[in-house]
This record gives C-alpha cells, structure tokens and sequence, in this order.
C-alpha cells in the first residue's frame, strides 16, 4: 500500500470500507461491499398507482429486511453517510430506466422544519442532493417545503393518509422549475399519496412533469 493511500485511510477511514456493514473493501464505488450486494434484491421496477400529477413513479430495490433494516438506521439512528450507498443505487435505477434523458433538475420530498430539526437532516434531501451532484443535474433544495405538521404516513389507512397530507407542501421560488421535467426523490412509496400531493404543488406551480424515485416500496405488485 503507497503511502498516499495510508495517508488518506487515515484521514478518510470510510473511504474503503462497505458503509452498511462496515467491513474492509478493495472497490469503494459504490460504498457497498459483495456480501450485502448479495443481500439487496434489485427491483428497478415502474409502480402502476395512476396518479394525476405524476407521470411515473419507480423504486429501486425490495423490501426485504435487509433494506428495512438499513432504511430504519437511515432515517432514525442518526447514520446519514448511508445516503452515499443508497445514492448509488438510487443512480443504477436511472440509469437502467433510462431517466436521466427525461429529467431538468431533482428534488425531494421535504419534511417538517421541526421534524429536520429533531433528526438533524432529511434523509431524502440527502439522497436528492448525491444523485444530482453525481449526475450533475440541477438540484432544486429550497423549492418545495412543508409548511404544515402532519402525523407521520405510516402509522395512517389510505384515506387517512390521503387527507393528512392535503395543503401541507407549498412550492416558493418556482422560477427555477417552471416549464422543466423534475425527478422528486423520497426513501419508500406505500401509497404514493405523499408524492401525488408534492407533484400536484409542483406542476400547479409551472413544472412541466414530474417522475417519482424512491429506494423501495412496500407496495406488493
């Protein structure tokens, strides 16, 4: 091992290693190493939900409960850096469907102030923002908020989740969106009313299309 790579295993110790597990590993691309890529059921698949403000919505990988598992230290253990493997595989759906060619910018599904402030990020915005920079698209990060508290979707039936999240997003800045095609980003699609309700803003607010991402889906299709 030359000493520029000892050096900046020393400063960067995450820099070799697999981000889930967090053992030893000679390729880091992807920040995932082969024993927990063999965990991972890759999916790319299109969810059918015939939404009015989304024209397609796509997941990456199952829900098995090695995603579950990963997910839950995502967005509540404080484990933010797994943003860079979830990243990677948020970017091979793109690419094996073919969406980059369809998409001007990227977004994400926002959560409460109070919410980000408690958690300290929104796990969603941090995924947006990898594949944005990684593909170098336009990132849209201060362009759909959520202005009201909600209860959280999943403790929710369908219609419940339906009313809960109506009037809750606005879009501000819409400038830089109108007239483009927008890929918004979130970690899991049950329902797909959480997205519904943030394409509608967007498109009421001048977005041309908008196309639905997420890592997974408990939807059973």
């Amino acid at each position: 091992m030359g000493i520029v790579r000892i050096m900046k295993n020393i400063l960067f110790p995450g820099e070799h290693i697999c981000l889930f597990c967090k053992e030893n590993m000679m390729d880091d691309s992807s920040h995932i190493c082969t024993n927990c890529m063999e965990l991972i059921e890759f999916a790319n698949r299109e969810v059918k939900l015939n939404l009015h403000h989304v024209e397609s919505i796509y997941y990456s990988v199952l829900y098995n409960r090695f995603i579950r598992e990963k997910i839950h230290d995502f967005k509540f253990q404080g484990k933010n850096y797994l943003y860079r493997p979830f990243g990677e595989i948020l970017i091979n759906t793109i690419e094996v469907k073919d969406i980059k060619n369809k998409i001007d910018a990227v977004t994400f599904v926002p959560i409460h102030r109070r919410k980000k402030a408690l958690r300290g990020y929104n796990q969603s915005e941090l995924l947006a923002f990898y594949v944005a920079k990684t593909l170098n698209i336009s990132f849209l990060k201060e362009h759909l908020i959520k202005s009201k508290w909600t209860l959280d979707q999943n403790r929710l039936g369908k219609l419940d989740r339906e009313n809960n999240l109506k009037g809750s997003f606005e879009a501000v800045n819409i400038e830089d969106f109108k007239g483009k095609e927008i890929l918004l980003i979130d970690d899991i699609i049950t329902t797909g009313t959480t997205m519904e309700e943030c394409g509608k803003v967007l498109v009421e607010n001048g977005a041309k299309n908008v196309y639905g991402l997420a890592l997974t889906s408990s939807i059973k299709n």
